[in-house]
């Protein structure tokens, strides 16, 4: 890296800080620190210490400077707040994908310390050299409420996790006893299930407690799914309106959709969205070798799993998508999915971008779509 030239006068004779680099390593307690100072003399002087999280205010922010310091952070379940707290300080905040940056740069000794100074150092390349293609993983910052939806996202599927697990112990339960049952027996018929010669009374009262826990669950996943759509129809209304015009694809679905990716405009290509959503597969080629690995688990999931709900339904309603599988029907059916989803996030990111709705629209089954859009609209604005 060559040394900086400096564009203030210094008539003193004295180096002053250019420009700070701090690398952050952030803990639920405590954050660890390394700054570098950029000196106009072309020097560099290190320091590092401890804050408290609780002291941020007090301890952190007020050594920051809004013209000249630069900070970076890994991606983490407090790092957005943090962000908050801090990217008003500072000239620059920037938060970086951890698994990317640590198989690239945490190789080593790894400590606290350790890693906020590397995290300094790589932040300090990535600004001084100003190179739009050094592969600087940084992570892009939704709007706070785009990340409220994400969060009540993230919940909404952790209690669909754990109401399939429930069915899961209870089938476990007359597994054990070779009693066949309906898949949906939590929902009816478990009393009649029950008196079952075989079901003695401790397999009686556990599946009596699953039934219980299983129905406080599903009143839970109700109440966060009407939240999820309150707060993402309000944010997202016009773009939710354009993409349930695919077949398949509902009104929480879009949403999940819109909250992952926020706006189509943050990706310079349809390629770009698709791999952000995790839907790339790897490759591995060598000379004439070509290697399908699966699917990239860097980018966010979420929106590949909600939309393989509706697949079936995506696929019918596109005669191309209906050709491509039948083509490919000697092909691992997880390749085809992953390959049709895909697509359908390319055709959404063009929607979005030129704001049209989708070529292959079912207007009947659209019109039934933004009938319950209006009526989940005017629902909210009553309780409001």
């Amino acid at each position: 890296m060559g040394k900086r030239q400096s564009t203030v006068i210094d008539l003193s004779g004295v180096p002053f800080i250019v420009a700070s680099y701090y690398g952050v390593d952030l803990h639920k307690d405590q954050i660890t620190w390394h700054r570098i100072d950029w000196l106009s003399d072309g020097t560099i002087h290190r320091a590092n210490g401890k804050t408290a999280a609780g002291r941020i205010f007090e301890d952190f922010t007020p050594h920051l400077d809004t013209e000249r310091d630069y900070l970076i952070v890994e991606a983490s379940g407090s790092t957005f707040f943090f962000y908050t707290l801090v990217a008003e300080h500072c000239k620059q905040a920037i938060i970086v994908n951890p698994a990317v940056f640590r198989e690239l740069y945490m190789s080593g000794k790894k400590t606290d310390r350790v890693d906020a100074k590397k995290l300094a150092d790589r932040l300090m390349y990535h600004i001084e050299m100003n190179d739009a293609d050094d592969g600087f993983p940084q992570v892009f910052i939704p709007d706070e409420t785009a990340i409220q939806v994400r969060e009540l996202v993230t919940t909404y599927e952790l209690i669909v996790k754990q109401t399939t697990q429930i069915k899961n112990q209870l089938k476990a339960i007359f597994r054990a006893k070779l009693i066949p049952v309906i898949a949906d027996v939590l929902e009816e018929g478990l009393e009649h299930a029950l008196d079952h010669p075989r079901i003695d009374a401790a397999d009686r009262r556990i599946a009596q407690s699953l039934k219980a826990l299983y129905d406080t669950l599903c009143a839970e996943k109700q109440s966060m799914k009407e939240a999820i759509l309150d707060i993402g129809i309000t944010r997202f209304r016009g773009e939710v309106e354009l993409l349930t015009s695919i077949n398949g694809i509902g009104i929480f679905g879009a949403i999940v959709f819109m909250a992952d990716v926020v706006t189509v405009d943050r990706f310079k290509s349809a390629k770009k969205l698709t791999s952000y959503l995790a839907s790339v597969g790897k490759v591995d080629s060598s000379g004439t070798v070509i290697r399908d690995g699966g699917l990239n688990k860097r980018g966010r999931r979420t929106s590949y799993r909600h939309i393989l709900q509706g697949l079936e339904h995506v696929v019918n309603g596109n005669d191309n998508f209906r050709r491509f599988r039948d083509k490919h029907r000697s092909k691992r059916a997880n390749k085809v999915r992953a390959a049709i989803v895909r697509k359908t996030f390319v055709a959404m990111y063009y929607m979005l971008k030129i704001n049209e709705r989708y070529r292959f629209v079912n207007e009947t089954v659209h019109r039934r779509k933004s009938q319950e859009l209006n009526r989940i609209i005017t629902k909210s604005r009553i309780a409001a």
